[in-house]
This record gives structure tokens, sequence and C-alpha cells, in this order.
């Protein structure tokens, strides 16, 4: 107790102490914007994506005809995918497959999207595959679409790096000027 009390008294002490607060709370707060802004990112796509989709199912164009032709391996392709179900979520088209077959988000998802239109939501359907995903509905049924996380987690991983750099160094600098002068 009597240690805190004398750091403390010290100014040289209370100054370090409020610099390095400020840069924790500026730099946390930009590493925040820019990681909720990356991962929002990801889903521009797939909302896009559906809504296309959605465009041609609704304009007369079979399912198979609007959902692309090539598969992606949700393990290890980050290109968007797109899978039509029925009302009942029996799947008409899919371009999305995962260890030969077509995933479905869980149920939840389509009750979601049935009482609001569309959902937005992070989806892993299998324990090494993280997906930005969208579901929304149309006229027949329900429309899926998504792509992989990894792009954006990586570069998430490197804005941690650059925040606890931004922050050591912060408190490096502050700490050799008001605690360690010369």
């Amino acid at each position: 107790m009597n240690i805190i009390k004398k750091s403390l008294n010290n100014s040289n002490f209370r100054i370090w102490l409020a610099l390095v607060g400020t840069a924790t709370l500026i730099i946390g707060g930009a590493y925040t914007m820019v990681q909720q802004s990356t991962r929002q990112a990801a889903n521009d796509a797939p909302i896009a994506r559906a809504q296309q989709v959605k465009q041609l199912l609704e304009s007369g164009v079979s399912p198979a005809d609007a959902v692309p032709s090539q598969k992606i391996d949700l393990k290890e392709n980050i290109n968007v995918f797109v899978i039509v179900t029925g009302k009942n979520q029996q799947v008409l088209a899919s371009s999305a497959q995962l260890d030969g077959k077509t995933p479905l988000p869980p149920t939840g998802v389509f009750r979601y999207a049935l009482l609001h239109g569309s959902d937005t939501l992070t989806w892993q359907p299998a324990a090494d595959v993280r997906i930005a995903s969208h579901a929304e509905t149309y006229k027949d049924g329900f429309i899926i679409t998504g792509q992989s996380l990894d792009p954006f987690e990586e570069r998430v991983g490197i804005y941690d790096l650059l925040a606890l750099a931004a922050w050591l160094a912060v408190l490096i600098w502050a700490s050799l000027v008001l605690l360690f002068p010369l």
C-alpha cells in the first residue's frame, strides 16, 4: 500500500500513468474500429451476391441457373458460394461443398431470416471453417451465401501485432523519458 501511495505522489509517475492510460485507450479504440471494419467488410460480398441471386430467382431463373457452377470447397476456397433451398430447407442448388456435401446453417438462421427477411452471421460449419454468411428469403425459399473469414482474420492478426507494437513503443518511450531519465 505504501509503494502505491509513494508512486502516486511522484508527479513523473502520474504523468507516465496518464500517458500510458491515454495511449491504451486511443490504441484500443483505433484497433477496435479497424478490426470491426475489417470483419464487417467480409459481409459485403455475400450480401451483394445474395441480392443478385434473389433478383435472378424472382425474375424466373431456375435455382440451378442462378447458382455459379464452380464448386467452392469451404475448407480451401475463399470465393463466395451460393446455396438455394426451398421453403422446407431442402437444397435446390449449391456451389458450396464441405467434405463432399452441401452444408446448411442451423435452423435458427432460417427462422430468423423468415421473420426478418435476412440474417447476417458468422457461421462455423466445421471446426476449421469460419464463414461470413448471409441468409435471405425469396418467394420460394432461402438463399445462403458466404465466404471464408480466413483472409480477413489474417489481416486482423497483423493489426494485433501493430497495435501491440504501438502500445509497447508508447510504454517504453514514456518509461524512458519519465521514469528513467538520463
